[in-house]
């Protein structure tokens, strides 16, 4: 019988420490909680499981190639992303608080693609017709990023660009 209550005695300081690690994790959670732009970051983070995926790089932005100089005015931005022999051709244009996307995959054929946003998590998928064409409309401002599944059974997914 001494056996089973030094048991007891043995537990009581574990429960005890879970208790106090569960009220702390209240405590802080109400204090500091995680700022909104850690939370993007950790879905983008998590955005990166598909290991297997090749990363299409963004090369060219109209926003940032357009020298200094130049007039800005409402046009559309340009976007290019490359991955190996595929490149990913994007027009972004802007309707009030929306964004929309026309682009075409060039060099590869594509099955799905799927656009995701970053500060919601939802992904959308939309349809590619015969020459790679898609279009994308409603999109609120944030960081996006597409990930295309070829015919081939390979993936392919730009880098996070803000819209």
């Amino acid at each position: 019988m001494n056996d089973h209550h030094a048991a007891d005695a043995a537990d009581a300081p574990e429960a005890a420490d879970d208790s106090m690690i569960a009220w702390l994790s209240r405590v802080v959670a109400l204090a500091d909680p995680v700022p909104p732009e850690l939370l993007g970051a950790a879905r983008m983070a998590f955005g990166l499981r598909e290991l297997d995926a090749q990363v299409a790089e963004l090369v060219r932005d109209s926003a940032v190639d357009v020298p200094a100089t130049a007039v800005r005015g409402l046009a559309a931005r340009l976007l290019s992303f490359e991955a190996g022999d595929v490149s990913i051709e994007c027009e972004i244009t802007i309707r009030g608080t929306h964004r929309d996307i026309i682009g075409q995959l060039i060099g590869g054929e594509t099955a799905t693609l799927d656009v995701l946003l970053a500060d919601t998590a939802e992904a959308r998928s939309v349809p590619v017709g015969d020459l790679g064409r898609f279009t994308v409309r409603d999109l609120p401002p944030g960081l996006v990023r597409l990930r295309c599944r070829l015919a081939d059974g390979s993936t392919i997914v730009t880098s996070w660009a803000a819209l």
